[in-house]
C-alpha cells in the first residue's frame, strides 16, 4: 500500500514512517493537515496515518476534505491520537475516521492494523472492479435489449395491428416481451392473427418468437393459406433456433366472405369464439405440438375451420394470463376470464379484463407475460359492387377470343404440380406487378381464388358442394378433398391471365380450364350473392358480383371472367 504519514512532530513523523517501509509498504509525509490534503491530491494514497491535533488544519478537518475529494473512493483514515483525546476523537471517527491507534503507538497494534486495512482494500478493489465490469455488462445488455426491442418493432409492424377488427394487449414480464402479437391482410382482404408464446420471457424468449414475423408478414400478404405458413414457419424455428427451444403458435384467419374461422392452435390455451351475449359459440383447444418440436413432414398443419352465421369475437391468450397470481398465491384462470368476457357487452370487455387483472395482482408483479387478442368476425367490412361501373359497363357478350390482348400469362398444371404448388400466390406475384390499384388486387385475388378452387374442387376432384350441408359436412368435406388430392395421379388445370383494352377502359381477362365432367353452372349463376345456398354456391355469386362479365362455356369445365380494373387510364 501507499500510506500518507500526518503529523507534526518530527520524531512521531520519522518513526512511524520507517516502520510503515519496514512492513513493506510505500510512506509518504506530511506535517500538518493542509499539506497533508496537497499531498494527498498529488499522491492519492491508499491509506492516511494522521495526527489529530496539528496546525493549518485539524486531523478531523483534513479527514473531511480528503473523504469528500476522494467521493465514491474508500481511503481509510487511521487517527494517531493522544490520551485525553476520546470525544474528539468520537466526533472526528462520525465525521469521516475509520479507526484509530493510540499514542504511544504499539507497533504490534498497528502492524495488525495495516494487515487488516490492506485485507479491506484488496476486498474493496475486487468489489469495485466487479461493479465497473456489471455496470458494463448491464449497459451492454441495455443496448442489446433497445436492439432487440427496436429490431421486434419494425419486424413485428405494430401499424398492422390497428385492424378495426382486432383489439390485443400485451404486457410483457420484463423490459422485452417472449410473447409475439402479429395482424395482416391477404390480398384477398382476410384477416390473419398470430399469436406466439416462446419458452420462458425477457430476451432469450424475444428472440425465439422473432423468426416467425417474416414468414408470417411475407406469405400473409401474398394470399398463401395458414397451412403454408405453418410449415415455413416450423422450417424457420428447426432451422435458427437451439435444439430444445419451441414457440407455442395460435394462427387465426378470419374470412368475412365467405364467413368461416380458421384456428391452428399448438400449445396455447383453448380459442373461444363467443358471441354478442357472451355465449361461447365454439372452442378451439391445443391439438397440436408447438413449432419447432418436430420435422414438417410429421406435422398437422390443417387448421380447423368454423362457420358462423351472427357476429363473434375470437378470443385467445397465452397462460402468463390465466396463470398470474395474486400476492396470496392465486391464479387468475380461464374460468374468471370467460366470465368476465361472458359479462361485458363486446366494446369494454378488453378494458375490464385488465381492470380485473390489476386489482388481482394488487400491485404484485405477473412473473410471465401477458397477451390477449380479440378479433371480431361477423361484421363485414366489405360491401360488393351491387351495380356495373359507373357509366355502365360494355356488352362483353360478342367480345371473341382473336382479340388481341396487350400481355398474356398462362399456366398449365398437372396432377404433381396440382398437388404440390400453391398456384394463386404465385400467379398473384405477376398480377401485382401489372396492377397498380390496390382494391383491385384485392378483387383479382378473390376472382382467381374462387375459380381455381372450384375449378380444382368440383372439376378435377369431382367434389360435390352438397357435402357442406350435412351435419359436420364441412369437415367431411376437407378431408375428403385432402385424400382425393393427396391420391390425384391424373387431370389438368389451366390459367390464363390476359390484359384487355375494351371500348377505352383496362380489363384483365381470367379464362380457367379443367379436365373435369363440369356442374350444372346454370344453377348458380342465377343465384344472388345475398341468397346463395349456405355453405356452397357463394363463390359463383361472389366472382359475378365482382366481374363486369362471367362466361362458363359448355358443361362448365371452362370459365372466362373479365374485370374491370379499377384506377387504370381511360380514353
Amino acid at each position: 500500500m501507499k500510506i500518507l504519514v500526518v503529523d507534526d512532530t518530527e520524531a512521531v513523523l520519522l518513526l512511524i514512517s520507517r516502520f510503515v517501509e519496514a512492513l513493506g509498504h510505500t510512506s509518504i509525509v506530511a506535517r500538518d493537515g493542509g499539506q497533508a490534503v496537497e499531498v494527498w491530491r498529488a499522491e492519492r494514497p491508499d491509506m492516511v496515518l494522521m495526527d489529530m491535533m496539528m496546525p493549518v488544519m485539524s486531523g478531523p478537518e483534513a479527514a473531511i476534505a480528503i473523504k469528500q475529494e476522494a467521493g465514491a473512493s474508500w481511503v481509510p483514515v487511521v487517527f494517531v491520537t493522544g490520551i485525553g483525546e476520546e470525544n474528539r476523537l468520537a466526533e472526528a471517527i462520525e465525521r469521516g475516521g475509520d479507526d484509530y491507534i493510540n499514542k504511544p503507538v504499539n507497533f504490534r497494534v498497528l502492524e495488525a492494523k495495516l494487515k487488516a486495512f490492506d485485507r479491506t482494500l484488496e476486498l474493496n478493489r475486487k468489489v469495485r472492479e466487479q461493479s465497473a465490469k456489471l455496470a458494463d455488462y448491464y449497459d451492454r445488455a441495455e443496448e442489446e435489449k433497445r436492439v432487440v426491442r427496436h429490431l421486434m418493432e419494425q419486424m413485428v409492424n405494430a401499424e398492422r395491428l390497428y385492424d378495426p377488427l382486432l383489439e390485443y394487449w400485451l404486457t410483457p414480464a420484463e423490459s422485452l416481451s417472449g410473447d409475439l402479437i402479429a395482424a395482416a391482410r391477404t390480398p384477398g382482404q382476410s384477416l390473419y392473427v398470430l399469436l406466439a408464446d416462446g419458452i420462458g420471457h425477457g430476451l432469450t424468449a424475444a428472440l425465439n418468437v422473432l423468426p416467425l414475423t417474416q414468414p408470417f408478414y411475407s406469405m400473409t400478404e401474398k394470399g398463401y393459406a395458414l397451412s403454408d405458413i405453418l410449415t415455413e414457419m416450423n422450417n424457420k424455428v428447426r432451422q435458427v433456433l437451439p435444439v430444445g427451444r419451441f414457440v407455442a403458435v395460435v394462427l387465426i384467419a378470419i374470412d368475412e366472405v365467405n364467413g368461416w374461422v380458421d384456428v391452428w392452435n399448438g400449445g396455447m390455451p383453448g380459442v373461444q369464439l363467443i358471441g354478442l351475449d357472451g355465449t361461447s359459440l365454439h372452442v378451439w383447444k391445443s391439438a397440436h405440438l408447438p413449432l419447432g418440436i418436430v420435422p414438417t413432414e410429421a406435422m398437422d398443419v390443417i387448421p380447423e375451420r368454423h362457420y358462423f352465421d351472427s357476429p363473434g369475437s375470437v378470443v385467445a391468450y397465452s397462460d402468463g394470463l390465466i396463470e398470474a397470481r395474486s400476492p396470496l398465491g392465486e391464479p387468475f384462470g380461464a374460468a374468471r376470464l370467460m366470465e368476465t368476457l361472458a359479462n361485458c357487452p363486446p366494446e369494454e370487455r378488453m378494458a375490464e379484463v385488465k381492470r380485473l387483472l390489476t386489482v388481482h395482482l394488487d400491485s404484485a408483479p405477473h412473473h410471465d407475460d401477458i397477451s390477449l387478442i380479440m378479433a371480431h368476425c361477423g361484421l363485414p367490412q366489405r360491401i360488393l359492387p351491387e351495380e356495373g361501373p359507373p357509366g355502365g359497363a360494355p356488352d362483353l357478350s360478342g367480345l371473341q377470343e382473336t382479340d388481341e390482348p396487350q400481355w398474356r400469362y398462362g399456366l398449365t398444371l398437372g396432377a404433381h404440380e396440382l398437388q404440390h404448388i400453391n398456384t394463386v400466390p404465385f400467379m398473384m406475384n405477376f398480377i401485382n406487378k401489372v396492377i397498380a390499384s390496390n382494391e383491385s388486387q384485392s378483387d383479382v385475388f378473390l376472382i382467381l381464388t374462387e375459380l381455381f378452387v372450384n375449378a380444382l374442387d368440383h372439376g378435377v376432384l369431382g367434389m360435390d358442394s352438397s357435402l357442406k350441408r350435412e351435419p359436420e359436412g364441412i369437415e367431411f368435406y376437407l378431408n375428403e378433398r385432402a385424400k382425393r388430392l393427396a391420391g390425384l395421379t391424373q387431370g389438368q388445370l389451366e390459367l390464363d391471365l390476359s390484359g384487355m383494352r375494351i371500348d377505352g377502359q383496362d380489363y384483365l381477362r381470367i379464362v380457367v380450364k379443367d379436365s373435369g365432367q363440369g356442374f350444372d353452372w346454370r344453377h348458380w349463376l342465377a343465384q344472388d350473392l345475398a341468397f346463395a345456398g349456405g355453405l356452397s354456391g357463394r363463390g359463383i355469386a361472389l366472382v359475378r358480383a365482382l366481374c363486369a362479365s362471367l362466361q362458363y362455356r359448355g358443361t362448365g369445365s371452362e370459365v372466362h371472367a373479365y374485370y374491370r380494373i379499377k384506377g387504370a387510364r381511360q380514353d
